[in-house]
């Protein structure tokens, strides 16, 4: 609920389906550890359901998931504008890994302030 950032995947560059880039993730391939026995996580309805991952059919009352995925890449956007238009030529695989690091750093970053907020 803080807008801070669990988990993600890079180094798809391109347009990529948000089902198909959340496999990518360490979330999705080892849930046992990054999901608390009994608990759960909310998803997007393009989601495949399983047992630690709900997928409402509807959205929930009080406001979208997507809304709260915007905001936190709002935050994170505003804090490193940076991220708002990287002018980075990707030309070679490690064009795309000084890529990767830059949006990470940026994300770890934006974790920390929200956490010394």
């Amino acid at each position: 609920h803080n807008l801070s950032i669990v988990d993600y995947a890079l180094g798809q560059p391109g347009s990529v389906h948000d089902a198909f880039a959340f496999q990518g993730t360490r979330m999705y391939q080892d849930p046992v550890n990054f999901i608390p026995p009994h608990h759960w996580i909310w998803a997007d309805s393009a989601y495949l359901m399983e047992k630690w991952c709900v997928v409402p059919f509807k959205k929930p009352r009080g406001g979208s998931l997507t809304l709260r995925v915007e905001h936190a890449f709002a935050a994170l956007k505003g804090c490193f504008q940076s991220l708002q238009e990287l002018w980075l030529k990707v030309n070679k695989d490690s064009d795309l890994h000084v890529t990767m690091y830059w949006i990470m750093c940026c994300m770890i970053l934006h974790n920390m302030v929200i956490c010394f907020e």
